[in-house]
């Protein structure tokens, strides 16, 4: 193999792996989504201390329709964290393997 099909092949293997890492960063976005007493938010650091540090049992929050939805504080805490954790836990674990893959 040349020196130029071998820059080539690297570059096309750097450029593939920055599209894999943006679809799966996508769906990551897609996977922080969570349902809640018919609203839909989408879960993020900043809201989850946010629903942490309300003081009191219940809210109401503007889900991403733009709707105010009740909540129950403790129950939506509970399940932000469960969402957040396994898209992140997802994400990292996926990532990992794309990496993987760009080095062999």
């Amino acid at each position: 193999m040349s020196n130029t099909e071998e820059i080539l092949n690297r570059v096309k293997q750097a450029t593939d792996y920055q599209i894999n890492k943006r679809t799966l960063k996508e769906k990551i976005l897609i996977d922080l989504h969570l349902p809640y007493n018919n609203g839909l938010f989408k879960v993020t650091p900043e809201l989850t201390a946010f629903v942490a540090t309300w003081p009191s049992d219940t809210l109401f929050l503007e889900d991403v329709y733009e709707n105010p939805i009740e909540i129950d504080r403790a129950v939506f805490l509970d399940k932000a964290r469960q969402c957040y954790s396994a898209a992140m836990n997802s994400w990292h674990q996926q990532h990992a393997e794309l990496k993987r893959i760009r080095k062999v």
